[in-house]
């Protein structure tokens, strides 16, 4: 059995795509979790969001992705760095869809958001006129010698306008 491998960037970003999409409770138990976390405070970052769901799927943060877990031959792979992306993806999605409903509000970040990004991250707020995407580290070994770095960055899964967030008042 000969098992492919991707290794060219557009490859790589469709695999993790399709391995990361969320299904429909998925998608409703964050909206749940966001709302829930946003009564307990009058605002919280993206990154506090994302984590908050994360942590109840029991998906932490901190594994690298490696080529391995981007198996198109094995689309059911779920390793702990694609637990981590898919509900990532769940909550920046239930944050777009929570402020499209009028739920929640994106409002201005606070001093502390502007210190915890910094110059020179690779956090960004693309233009409004860009897709929206998330940047994702990815350390494959082809794709990164293509591009000459030992990382490669990969977009998967859309990226809510705003990095703070709150509950709307009704």
């Amino acid at each position: 059995m000969t098992i492919r491998r991707s290794t060219n960037e557009d490859e790589i970003t469709d695999a993790v795509d399709a391995a990361t999409v969320p299904e429909p409770d998925v998608l409703e138990r964050a909206r749940m979790i966001i709302v829930d976390k946003l009564g307990e405070w009058d605002s919280l970052g993206l990154d506090e969001l994302v984590e908050s769901v994360c942590e109840a799927y029991e998906a932490p943060s901190g594994e690298p992705l490696r080529v391995a877990d981007v198996n198109q031959d094995a689309p059911d792979t779920d390793s702990p760095a694609l637990r981590n992306l898919r509900y990532a993806r769940a909550a920046r999605t239930a944050v777009i869809a929570l402020v499209e409903a009028g739920t929640i509000i994106p409002v201005a970040p606070l001093d502390e958001d502007t210190a915890l990004v910094g110059e020179g991250s690779r956090t960004v707020t693309p233009p409004a006129s860009t897709p929206a995407a998330t940047a994702q580290m990815e350390t494959t070994d082809s794709a990164a010698r293509q591009a000459g770095t030992d990382e490669v960055l990969v977009s998967v899964g859309p990226l809510p306008e705003g990095r703070r967030f709150a509950l709307a008042t009704r």
